[in-house]
């Protein structure tokens, strides 16, 4: 099957109600994962009913088009087998429900009982490989989650993967049938690159107090996540000796909540580049940013930073890894790609990309538009 045709489906008549499991708090969203969660659901809402099942602990649902009933405990309890079944299936009924979606494969018992209960079909949407990222962790106990995956993605009538590559990594070694594995990817609130760089940038060089002239190069992410954090040290570490041998006029900002002391106090003692701390509205800042910076080298699943800046017309360099999922067709000139820990191929993209003046292509959008995504999947639905 072509890569192309993983994304397109045929449009097929009938009404789609679902019931969609999301076992954590999501609202208000606080990382790139639970965000990507929120916007699905919220683009679904706005084409059929969605009935999120979440915590109890979530804030209101008021201002998205899904319905939010908070069921679970706010413990470990939630994911017990069976926890709050009996509602669920009140749900389901009083709303009519067509089909059962669930966020990640640790409520795949539940989501089988309901769909055995209910005779519907039910989707799983894998955010990444659990196991591998396990592995990749170095987490003993890898090997029972892929067991589990395994068993949750076979007894499912649906997989939706947000990169090619894991789909095809799920296929080959989970067994799975490529005509029920789909591609649904990250994606953008935008539906085309949104205008006011220059006067961004004037606002956030007030506040910060930086040069507005140079090039703005970026990171963001939470930086209690370990790969985010190794990402920083090779902003410190690697990539600005490497500019600064290069002669390249720049600035780095690094936004985001939870970096340790340690890369704060390097931070602080190195030129050119800024630790922001949290920032509660992004749209300023990355339209005020010229270059996303993106050196990850560990975890699975798609880089949502990495799609959010691509959705703001900003130029990703990155290591290949941390490109991984991200069609390079429907990028452009927009995403520069090296082989990981290759800083000087590395810094070789940054100056290009300081360099050029590319646009994010059309089918950018095409692909990685919420609404153009969620219309994806209730056109899978409506066919089965």
């Amino acid at each position: 099957m072509g890569l192309l045709s993983l994304f397109l489906m045929p449009m097929q008549y009938g009404h789609v109600n679902i019931l969609s499991i999301a076992p954590y708090k999501i609202l208000p969203p606080t990382s790139g994962g639970h965000l990507g969660i929120v916007m699905l659901h919220h683009y679904l809402g706005k084409l059929c009913q969605d009935h999120v099942v979440s915590t109890i602990d979530n804030g209101p649902a008021d201002s998205y088009a899904f319905d939010l009933h908070k069921v679970f405990p706010d413990t470990a309890k939630r994911y017990v087998p069976l926890c709050h079944f009996n509602t669920m299936v009140g749900i389901a009924r009083k709303y009519d429900v067509t089909h059962i979606y669930c966020d990640h494969p640790y409520m795949a018992p539940s989501a089988i009982a309901l769909s055995k209960r209910l005779k519907l079909p039910w989707y799983l949407r894998s955010h990444n490989i659990e196991s591998e990222r396990f592995r990749s962790f170095g987490k003993r106990w890898w090997p029972m989650m892929r067991n589990f995956e395994r068993f949750a993605m076979r007894n499912a009538n649906g997989i939706f993967f947000i990169t090619p590559e894991e789909r095809d990594w799920a296929i080959k070694n989970f067994g799975l049938s490529e005509a029920k594995s789909y591609v649904i990817p990250y994606g953008t609130i935008l539906e085309k690159a949104p205008m006011g760089h220059e006067e961004a940038k004037k606002t956030v060089a007030g506040e910060l107090g930086i040069d507005p002239g140079k090039p703005w190069l970026y990171f963001l992410g939470a930086h209690n996540y370990y790969p985010n954090e190794q990402a920083v040290a090779f902003i410190l570490d690697e990539i600005m000796p490497r500019l600064n041998e290069a002669k390249t006029q720049y600035e780095i900002l690094i936004g985001g909540k939870g970096l340790n002391d340690r890369l704060q106090q390097q931070i602080r003692e190195t030129p050119n580049i800024t630790y922001t701390g949290f920032i509660p509205v992004l749209d300023t800042f990355l339209k005020a940013c010229d270059v996303m910076l993106n050196p990850v080298i560990l975890g699975g699943g798609i880089k949502t930073k990495a799609i959010e800046a691509l959705g703001y017309d900003k130029t990703v360099v990155s290591s290949r890894s941390g490109a991984a999922g991200i069609m390079p067709g429907a990028c452009g000139e927009k995403l520069l790609i090296s082989d990981d820990l290759d800083w000087y191929g590395f810094v070789a993209g940054i100056n290009k990309a300081i360099a050029q003046q590319a646009d994010i292509p059309r089918a950018f959008y095409d692909n990685y538009y919420w609404g153009n995504i969620a219309q994806r999947i209730v056109d899978i639905f409506k066919a089965n």
